[in-house]
C-alpha cells in the first residue's frame, strides 16, 4: 500500500471535490442544515466514501476500536494473577477507519468535529485528537496515515489548533495520569484540514477543505 498515493488522492479529492459532486450535492448544491448531528454525519460518510474509491482499500464509518494487544500499548495494567494481565483502555469510535482488502490492516483513522468559539465546545477538539491518538495505539501503532479535520463557520478558526495539533507528536496526560506517547513519525503521517462552512444555519454548503499547516 503506497501511503504517498493515497495520500495524493485524498488532498486532490479535498481540492477538486468530485467525490462531492457526485455523491453528496448536498455539499455542493444544495446546501445543509446545522440540525444536530446533520453536518457531522454528512461529513464522516464523505469521508468514508473517499475511501472506498481508494484501490485495495475497503471504508467503514462509526467503527469501535477493538485493542489489537491485550499489553503494551499503553494504560495501566492490572495484575488477575502472575501471569495473566490485561490492560484497561477506553473504548473509541473512530469516525471512519480505512483498510487494506489485502490484509485487513487498518491504514487510516479518521475523525471530523466540529468548532465553536466556546471553550468548552472547543475542548472538543482537542479531545478528538487525543482520541485518535488513542485509536492509533489501541490498533497496534502501525497505521499509515491520521486524518483530522474540524469544520467551522468562516469566522470562527481556533487560534489553538497548533497546540491540539502537537498531541500527535507529544502525546498527552490522561486525567488518571497516565501518559499516551505520540505517533512513531517513522511510519505515520497525519493530515489536518478545516472545513470552511459557507452559508447560514439553515443551508450550509461544505465546499471548501483546506489543509492546515
Amino acid at each position: 500500500m503506497n501511503r504517498e498515493k493515497i495520500i495524493d488522492f485524498i488532498k486532490e479529492e479535498f481540492k477538486e471535490g468530485n467525490i462531492r459532486n457526485e455523491m453528496f450535492p448536498m455539499m455542493t448544491q444544495f446546501g445543509i442544515r446545522d440540525y444536530s448531528e446533520t453536518v457531522h454525519t454528512v461529513g464522516l460518510n464523505y469521508i468514508t466514501a473517499i475511501g472506498r474509491h481508494v484501490e485495495g482499500i475497503t471504508s467503514l464509518s462509526e467503527c469501535p476500536v477493538y485493542p489489537y494487544s491485550q499489553i503494551g500499548y499503553y494504560g495501566q495494567m492490572v495484575a488477575e494473577s502472575q501471569a495473566n494481565y490485561e490492560v484497561k483502555v477506553n473504548e473509541v469510535r473512530p469516525d471512519s477507519i480505512w483498510y487494506s482488502k489485502e490484509g485487513n490492516n487498518p491504514i487510516l483513522i479518521c475523525e471530523f468535529e466540529r468548532y465553536e468559539k466556546n471553550r468548552r465546545k472547543d475542548l472538543k477538539v482537542k479531545e478528538k485528537i487525543e482520541n485518535l491518538l488513542i485509536a492509533y495505539h489501541q490498533l497496534g501503532g502501525n497505521i499509515p496515515i491520521i486524518l483530522f479535520v474540524y469544520w467551522s463557520y468562516a469566522g470562527e478558526n481556533p487560534g489553538e489548533i497548533e497546540e491540539y495539533i502537537s498531541i500527535f507528536d507529544n502525546g498527552f496526560k490522561k486525567s488518571d495520569g497516565s501518559y499516551i506517547r505520540g505517533i512513531n513519525a517513522l511510519k505515520t503521517k497525519y493530515l489536518i484540514y478545516r472545513c470552511v462552512a459557507s452559508g447560514n444555519a439553515d443551508n450550509l454548503m461544505l465546499n471548501q477543505w483546506v489543509e492546515v499547516g
